[in-house]
C-alpha cells in the first residue's frame, strides 16, 4: 500500500465526471465486510469512516458525488493508511455509461456517496450502469456508506427531491404536496428493503416528513408494511451485514414502522391522519436489530393529526417489541 505521507495523486477528466484519485492505481482484492454507514449530516464522524474503510479492508475506496472536489480523499489517508482513496464526480448522464467510471466502481472495496442534492443522482445515474455496478459491489459484500443525501438514496424508497426539500410542516397538511417526490429501487442495501430513510431528523424536525413518506409508500399501493430510519446530525448509524446496528455520534438513530392499519387519511389537499405508531431512539451504547425490529433505547410513540406531530415523551428505555 501507498505511504499516507507519500500517496500519489492523479486527476482525469471526461464527459460528464471528474476524478481525482490518491494512492495506487493498481487495484487490490482485500477481503471485505458488508454494511452500510448511514451518517445524518452536518459533518462526517470520523469513528464511523474508521468503522467504514475497516469494512472496505483498507483497499480502494470510492466517493461518489455529484457537487464536490476531492476533499474527502487527503481526509480519508489522515484516518487510516488505505490503497487509494478516489473521488469521483458526476455529473452528466453520459458518464454513467462511462468505462473508466464503471471500472472505478466495479474495482472498489468501499463505496461512499457525499452529500449534496439527492436529485442530482437521481437525474445521473438512477436505472443506469452506475447504478448496476454499485447494487454489484454491494452484493459481493462492500460497504456502502453515504451523509445526507448519500443517506436519502439507501432505503428502497426515498425521497427524491427533484422539486427541491419540503418541510414537516408543508408534508402534514398535504401528503400529495408537488414537492412530496417518492421514489424507489435505487440502491439494494441488505435491511432497507421496504425502508425510506431521512437525515438531519432531529435539527430539521423531520419526523413529520418522514411520516408523510412512509404513509405515501403505502397509499400508493407500494407496500402494506414500510419502516423508516432517521438520522441525527454528526451521528451515524453503523449497520452490520447481519442486521444489527449501533449509533455512533451525539445524537440518535430513530427507527419507525408504519402498518396499512395506521395510515388513517392520505390523500391529495387533506392532512395526513394516522394512528400512534413505535418510534425508538437507539443512542451510543444501544444496539438495534434490523431483522428483529427489536432493540435496546428511547422508547415513544408518534402520530400524524390536524397537520402536526403527536408525540408521547415519556419515554424510558425498553426493549422494542418484536
Amino acid at each position: 500500500m501507498s505511504s499516507a505521507g507519500t500517496a500519489a495523486s492523479t486527476e482525469r477528466r471526461g464527459h460528464g465526471y471528474r476524478s481525482w484519485l490518491r494512492g495506487s492505481p493498481i487495484d487490490v482484492h482485500p477481503a471485505t465486510r458488508g454494511g452500510a454507514m448511514l451518517a445524518g449530516g452536518a459533518y462526517d464522524r470520523a469513528t464511523a469512516w474508521r468503522w467504514f474503510l475497516e469494512h472496505a479492508g483498507y483497499g480502494d475506496i470510492v466517493i461518489v458525488c455529484a457537487t464536490c472536489d476531492a476533499v474527502y480523499n487527503p481526509y480519508v489517508f489522515n484516518l487510516h493508511e488505505v490503497d487509494s482513496a478516489q473521488t469521483l464526480k458526476l455529473t452528466k448522464r453520459v458518464a454513467a455509461s462511462d468505462p473508466f467510471v464503471l471500472a472505478s466502481l466495479t474495482g472498489a472495496d468501499g463505496i461512499f456517496i457525499a452529500g449534496g442534492d439527492q436529485s442530482d443522482y437521481l437525474r445521473v445515474w438512477k436505472d443506469s450502469p452506475v447504478e448496476d455496478a454499485i447494487n454489484d459491489a454491494i452484493a459481493r459484500g462492500v460497504p456502502i456508506g453515504g451523509i445526507s443525501a448519500g443517506l436519502a438514496i439507501q432505503g428502497e424508497f426515498l425521497f427524491s427531491a427533484e422539486k427541491n426539500t419540503i418541510t414537516s410542516d408543508r408534508a402534514l397538511l398535504n401528503p400529495y404536496n408537488n414537492k412530496v417526490t417518492v421514489r424507489r429501487d435505487m440502491l439494494q442495501v441488505p435491511h432497507l428493503a421496504a425502508t425510506i430513510t431521512d437525515s438531519h431528523f432531529s435539527e430539521r424536525r423531520r419526523q413529520g416528513r418522514l411520516l408523510t413518506f412512509m404513509a405515501r409508500t403505502i397509499a400508493d399501493g407500494w407496500t402494506d408494511q414500510v419502516r423508516g430510519i432517521g438520522v441525527d446530525e454528526a451521528t451515524a448509524v453503523l449497520l452490520e451485514a447481519d442486521g444489527t446496528a449501533r449509533v455512533v455520534g451525539p445524537g440518535a438513530g430513530w427507527f419507525l414502522r408504519m402498518r396499512e392499519a395506521d395510515v388513517l387519511a392520505c390523500a391529495d389537499g387533506q392532512p395526513l391522519e394516522t394512528r400512534a405508531i413505535d418510534i425508538v431512539g437507539v443512542h451510543r451504547g444501544d444496539v438495534f436489530d434490523l431483522t428483529s425490529w427489536s432493540g435496546t433505547g428511547e422508547r415513544h410513540t408518534i402520530r400524524a393529526a390536524d397537520g402536526a406531530v403527536v408525540w408521547d415523551r415519556s419515554p424510558t428505555p425498553a426493549e422494542t417489541d418484536p
